[in-house]
């Protein structure tokens, strides 16, 4: 019984861990400056669909991403780059990165972090 009791506590010890395990998020952008984000969710559909939403649907280009954080960056010429990193900040400097590749004057328009 004791030992029973012993698995039970671990199991129940994982749960959290096990819900916390699958946070999906979105980042999009779009023109005229629309953006949009979602965080913490259990699917990645739903991530992708809540960003776009949170745009009121004039995202053009989203993406999603598992357990760790993402941004976009926009060039004042429309160009953009996007990148996921383990805080905010990475995946800003990695976003900046590859917009530069495309274009000057760029700018982080959003970010989000899950997991």
């Amino acid at each position: 019984m004791k030992r029973l009791l012993k698995i039970a506590a671990v199991l129940i010890g994982l749960a959290p861990a096990a819900a916390s395990a699958q946070q999906w998020g979105a980042v999009c952008i779009g023109p005229g400056g629309a953006w949009g984000y979602a965080h913490s969710y259990g699917s990645e559909s739903g991530a992708y669909n809540r960003a776009l939403q949170e745009s009121q649907y004039d995202c053009e280009e989203v993406r999603t991403f598992f357990n760790t954080c993402a941004a976009m960056a926009v060039a004042s010429n429309g160009g953009w780059g996007w990148s996921t990193g383990n805080s905010r900040g990475q995946a800003e400097a990695g976003a900046m990165s590859y917009c530069r590749q495309y274009g000057s004057g760029c700018q982080v328009r959003v970010w989000a972090c899950s997991g």
